[in-house]
C-alpha cells in the first residue's frame, strides 16, 4: 500500500487541485485516507505502471467494486504530464478493465470534476475515457457555491396571496417523488431539460434517492429541511435539503437535493421563497456554506439560484462504459 500511496502522490502531481488545494475541491488528504480505507478489500482492483528503466512509477489505478460496478478513483488513471503521450494511461485502463471483466463486473463509471475556469485541465481524461469506450452517461452539470454569511436574503414578498411556507413531515415520500416528476417532467421545456437525467424521469430511482436523503445515507436531512410550498391547501412547490457529514477538509454546508415548483404557479416569487427558508433552516444548523447542482442546459435554474447568491464553481461530467 505504501508503494501505491507514494506512486499515487508522484503521479498526481501535476493536477491542479493538489498543489493548491481549494475550497470544496478534491483534497489529497482526504483522498490518500479513501485509499488506505479501500485498498485491502480484495474486490478492489490498484495498479501501478512501471518501466524497465528505473523511472520510477508512470502512473497509478484504482478502481473500487460493489456488486458490478466498479467505479474508477477520481482523475485517474494518474499520469504526469510527460508520459501522459506514451499511452500509460491506456495500458492501465486497459489492464484494468481486463481484471473486471474477469470478476464479471458489469458497468464501470467515472466522474470528472474541474473548475468552470480551467477545463483544459480534464481534455486528457476525456479524450482518453472516449478513446477507451466510455461514454457520457447524461448532460454534464455544474456545481454553484455561496457562502451563506454573505446572501442577503430578498425582501421582496411573493407574488402570490395565500402562500405558505411548511414543514412537509406530512407528507410521504411518494408523493415527494410526485411533486418531482410533476415539477420536473410536465412542461416540454422542462422534459427537455430532465428527461435523460435518471434521477428525475426514472420514478423507482427518483424514490430510491429520497429514501437514501430521508434516511441519512447523504448526511443529516431534518424535517425543517423538507419544505412544501402550499396556497390554501394546494401543494405548488417543494425544496429538499441535507447536511453532508462533518468533514476535516471542508467547512459545514447544506446541499439544496431538490427544488421544483409546478409550472401553473411559476414567475410568482415561490422558489425564492422556498430557498429562503431552507437559508434559514441551514443557518440554524450551523452550516457555512450551501452547494446546489443542477444540469449546464438548465439556464432558468442557473439564474434563479444566481439571483439567491449562488455563483457556478464547477463543472461535473459523468462517464460510463459496459463491460457485458
Amino acid at each position: 500500500m505504501e508503494e501505491y500511496l507514494e506512486s499515487w502522490k508522484r503521479a498526481m502531481g501535476d493536477t491542479p487541485w493538489f498543489k493548491e488545494p481549494r475550497l470544496f475541491d478534491y483534497h489529497p488528504d482526504q483522498m490518500m485516507e479513501e485509499i488506505r480505507q479501500e485498498f485491502e478489500k480484495t474486490s478492489n482492483v490498484y495498479l501501478i505502471a512501471k518501466s524497465g528503466l528505473g523511472e520510477g512509477a508512470l502512473g497509478v489505478l484504482g478502481v473500487r467494486v460493489e456488486g458490478s460496478v466498479g467505479t474508477l478513483g477520481r482523475w485517474e488513471p494518474a499520469v504526469p504530464l510527460k508520459y501522459r503521450e506514451s499511452k500509460v494511461g491506456e495500458a492501465l485502463l486497459g489492464e484494468a478493465l481486463s481484471r473486471l471483466r474477469e470478476r464479471h463486473v458489469s458497468n464501470v463509471k467515472c466522474m470528472l470534476k474541474f473548475p468552470l475556469n480551467q477545463p483544459q485541465t480534464a481534455r486528457w481524461h476525456t479524450r482518453l475515457y472516449k478513446e477507451c469506450g466510455f461514454s457520457e452517461k447524461k448532460p454534464s452539470s455544474i456545481m454553484l457555491l455561496t457562502n451563506l454569511s454573505k446572501v442577503k436574503v430578498s425582501k421582496t414578498p411573493p407574488t402570490i396571496t395565500d402562500l405558505q411556507i411548511i414543514v412537509g413531515k406530512g407528507f410521504s415520500l411518494k408523493e415527494f417523488a410526485g411533486f418531482t416528476r410533476r415539477a420536473y417532467l410536465t412542461a416540454p421545456e422542462d422534459r427537455a431539460v430532465h428527461v435523460n437525467d435518471p434521477f428525475i424521469s426514472n420514478p423507482e430511482t427518483v424514490l430510491r434517492t429520497l429514501r437514501a436523503i430521508r434516511e441519512g445515507k447523504m448526511g443529516s436531512s431534518p424535517p425543517e429541511c423538507w419544505l412544501v410550498a402550499r396556497v390554501k391547501d394546494t401543494v405548488v412547490g417543494f425544496i429538499i435539503g441535507f447536511m453532508p457529514k462533518k468533514s476535516n477538509y471542508r467547512p459545514a454546508h447544506g446541499v439544496i437535493g431538490e427544488l421544483g415548483v409546478f409550472q401553473e404557479y411559476r414567475r410568482k416569487g415561490i422558489a425564492t421563497a422556498l430557498i429562503t427558508e431552507l437559508f434559514k433552516s441551514f443557518r440554524k444548523l450551523e452550516c457555512e456554506y450551501s452547494i446546489v447542482g443542477t444540469l449546464k442546459t438548465n439556464k432558468p435554474a442557473i439564474a434563479l439560484y444566481r439571483q439567491m447568491g449562488y455563483r457556478p464553481t464547477f463543472e461535473l461530467v459523468d462517464f460510463e462504459k459496459a463491460l457485458i
